[in-house]
Order: structure tokens, then C-alpha cells, then sequence
């Protein structure tokens, strides 16, 4: 062989080296477009969301950024599952409560007492929600998206304003704020009147008087400034809860290399952990604050008061699940699946509050 052909396969064979060498790098360097209809100051965004991306960078040296869009940037809470559809947004969080139409067996969390603290709550979901598990196989498997890390924002609470509430527990009539769904069915069966309406206008309807009270999460009272309108609170009875997904297309996770997508999955269980503990944490303090810096009076219920008054919310359960039995969706396995984890659970975390949380 001549030296003129020598150099010539030398060369041919560097030109395909740093070819081939520009195209791991190309390939294995990506950033992911995240939509997020929450404000970038939420404590969702910050333990949550944000958490997410900063450990997906860290394992990945780097190479995993994104494009991150909060504030319905890219479009609404109820347009998540259009825009990862379309391709808009490669990841976005999707929240079953502003879905209700195409995920509405994913709202099993809004029912009472299915929520007892953050962990227990974003495990359960979590695991239901993983490739061959009942819920990502008849809910988001059908839209082409994947959760990868569930945020639950704790258990909901009864909070009231002038109504003296006391043992045993009496909300008949009284006109409280709810997120509609399965919290609306909870306070139609305690006899409260459930009011649906945007969280904006909560607080002049309280100052008011159109308003008795609220379902609401201890840990987002002072956000929308309610303290200065309600002075009682009922801590260890769970009425409901809200969870958000923050998940990927099918059609990004096609594209991702299986190292990627193992970072991906690493990232988003530590967001999960993160958050859950954040809310956990949060709402222990949220009620001493709100009992010693705002006079919001803690009632709490007795254990055989509490068993008495979940007993009589499972038929909420039933009423939950039936018109989506009657579709053809396995709502009561999802409702009997939820149940079990909680009653296996072996996170043995001591409650928040005195007494038994339902």
C-alpha cells in the first residue's frame, strides 16, 4: 500500500472518528422543554419542580438541561396534556383536578381520608402510576405520557370563620369553599353546602360573610392570606387532598437513551422524597402558626369521633367510583389498591397533630 493511500484511510478514518464522536456528544447532550402553570415562587416549584431539574443536572454532568417555562408560559394547568401532546413542552405538570375529563380516576386522591400525610400520599400515587400498574395503564399510558415524580400538597382541612365549632363535629349548612369533584360530594355528606370558585375570590367571600369556611391546606393559608379571616381549624381530619404529575411524553422518552432516561427516573423519585418531606415538615408548623401568631383555634377530634366520621365518608368512595364503573374504568380496584398501600404502609411516621389523622 503507497503512502498516498495511507494517508488517505488515515484521514478518512479521523474524519469518521470525530464524527462519530460529535454525534454522542450531540446526542447525549439535550435540553427539555418544562411547562409548569405554577408561579416560580410556589413551594411546588422550589421542592418540587425545581429540585427535579437541579438533581437530573447533576447526574447527568450537565448534559440534561432545560428549558423551563412556569407561570402558564406555555399554557394553562387544563392544556398540560395538549401541549406534551403536541409536542410544545417536553415535560409538563399535569394536574388530574384540572383534567378531570381525561384522567378522572386519577382524582382518587381528592377523596377523604386517602391522604393522611404528603410521603404516604405521593408513594402510593407514584407506584400506581408506574409502566403496568393499574392507573398508568388505564389513564396516562392512553395519553402517551409517563409521570415521573408525583407532588402531593398534604391532606386538606376544615377551617371556619365564626361558627364555634365543637365535639362532636357539627358543619351542617354551613357554606364552604371547596375544589369541587370528590371534595364536594365529602361536603355534601358532612351537610355543608360545597361552594365551588377561583381561589382569588375566597378571601372577599369570607370577609363577607358569603362564605362559612373553607376545605384548604393548612400550608397555603397565609399564601392567599386567609388567616385574616378565619378562626377556627380542624388539624387531623382529612377531608381530601391535591396532587399534581409532573410527566414526559412517550414521545421524548422514545428519544432519550437508557442512561437518560435512568436519570430522569433517579431525579424524579428524589423530587418526589424532597417535596413530600418539605410539605410534611410545613404543615406541622402551619399549625402553630397559624394557632399562635394569627388565633386560628385548633378542634381536635377524639379517635372514636374521628373512626365514626370516616366510616360514614367511605360511602363517598362508593358514590365516587360507580359512574366510572358504569364507563367502563376500574375505579373501585383504584379506590381497594389506594386503601391497601395506606394500610401497609411501613413509613410509621407519627402524626401531626394529637389524635388519630383520617
Amino acid at each position: 500500500m503507497n503512502n498516498n493511500k495511507r494517508l488517505l484511510i488515515a484521514c478518512v478514518s479521523a474524519a469518521l472518528a470525530i464524527g462519530s464522536a460529535t454525534t454522542a456528544s450531540a446526542q447525549d447532550k439535550i435540553t427539555l422543554r418544562f411547562a409548569d402553570w405554577m408561579l416560580e415562587s410556589a413551594f411546588t416549584t422550589t421542592y418540587g419542580a425545581k429540585a427535579f431539574m437541579e438533581k437530573a443536572q447533576a447526574l447527568s454532568d450537565s448534559l440534561i438541561s432545560f428549558q423551563y417555562f412556569p407561570a402558564e408560559q406555555l399554557g394553562k394547568g387544563s392544556e398540560a396534556l395538549t401541549l406534551l401532546q403536541s409536542g410544545v413542552a417536553d415535560i409538563a405538570n399535569v394536574a388530574p383536578a384540572y383534567l378531570s375529563e381525561h384522567l378522572p380516576l386519577s382524582a382518587v386522591v381528592e377523596l377523604p381520608g386517602m391522604v393522611t400525610d404528603s410521603c404516604t400520599a405521593a408513594d402510593k400515587f407514584y407506584n400506581l402510576v408506574q409502566p403496568g400498574e393499574l392507573l398508568h395503564e388505564a389513564e396516562f399510558k392512553r395519553k402517551n405520557v409517563r409521570p415521573l415524580f408525583t407532588a402531593n400538597l398534604g391532606p386538606y382541612r376544615i377551617l371556619t370563620n365564626g361558627k364555634n365549632l365543637s365535639t362532636p363535629l357539627n358543619i351542617s349548612g354551613l357554606k364552604l369553599r371547596t375544589a369541587g369533584g370528590a371534595m364536594a360530594m365529602t361536603a355534601d355528606r358532612l351537610g355543608a353546602n360545597p361552594i365551588r370558585m377561583q381561589g382569588s375570590d375566597v378571601l372577599p367571600s369570607l370577609s363577607r360573610g358569603t362564605l362559612d369556611g373553607v376545605f384548604w391546606g393548612l400550608i397555603s393559608i397565609e399564601d392567599w392570606s386567609l388567616e385574616t379571616a378565619l378562626d377556627q381549624m380542624v388539624p387531623n381530619l382529612s377531608i381530601g387532598s391535591f396532587n399534581v404529575t409532573y410527566s414526559i411524553s412517550d414521545r421524548t422518552w422514545e428519544k432519550l437513551s437508557p442512561a437518560n432516561r435512568e436519570i430522569l427516573v433517579k431525579a424524579g423519585q428524589y423530587a418526589n422524597q424532597n417535596h413530600c418531606n418539605h410539605v410534611n415538615q410545613a404543615e406541622k408548623q402551619a399549625i402553630s402558626d397559624l394557632e399562635k401568631k394569627h388565633g386560628i383555634a385548633p378542634l381536635y377530634l377524639q379517635e372514636a369521633e374521628l373512626k365514626k366520621i370516616h366510616e360514614g365518608l367511605i360511602q363517598v368512595h362508593k358514590d365516587w367510583a360507580e359512574p366510572l364503573e358504569k364507563r367502563g374504568l376500574p375505579a373501585n380496584a383504584i379506590v381497594e389498591q389506594m386503601l391497601c398501600s395506606l394500610k401497609t404502609s411501613h413509613r410509621n411516621r407519627p402524626p401531626l397533630t394529637p389524635g388519630v389523622i383520617v
